[in-house]
């Protein structure tokens, strides 16, 4: 699955505040985290759910941003719940970074994003595992 799908999804209410550019980005899972350094929880490829509950001021989002960075996350998607805003300071930090930022709505579960996202992923595994099976089969019976 591609942030782009995310994005189009007109029920999850996801806007995008930068990071047009890397919209193809594959996600390969979804990791929710209010740690300072969530890094020892990141493989690369995740859609990283923050509530912001790690910002308590402009000097925080650069550390944060540079080790989503470094672990080759995908992109963040930043709730609006607690702060009502994204952080000016947070989208420049992604800019610099060139991570994808994403705002999303009050009104938006993570658990709703979570879910779009595992099912995406679930679909496509079943279907390479098909393929998989059918080609074994195949081998199998010449």
């Amino acid at each position: 699955m591609r942030l782009r799908t995310l994005l189009a999804d007109g029920a999850l209410g996801l806007r995008l505040l930068h990071g047009a550019g890397g919209l193809d980005a594959p996600v390969r899972g979804v990791m929710t985290t209010d740690l300072r350094d969530p890094s020892r929880y990141l493989r690369g490829g995740e859609l990283v759910l923050t509530g912001l509950a790690w910002w308590r001021g402009p000097a925080d989002s650069e550390p944060f941003v540079r080790i989503l960075s470094r672990a080759g996350v995908a992109g963040l998607a930043a709730g609006e719940a607690e702060l009502g805003a994204v952080p000016d300071d947070l989208a420049a930090a992604c800019a610099r970074h060139g991570l994808p930022l994403f705002a999303v709505a009050q009104e938006v579960a993570f658990a709703e994003i979570t879910e779009r996202v595992v099912r995406q992923i679930s679909g496509h595994r079943a279907g390479d595992l098909a393929a998989v099976v059918d080609r074994h089969r195949r081998l199998m019976s010449a």
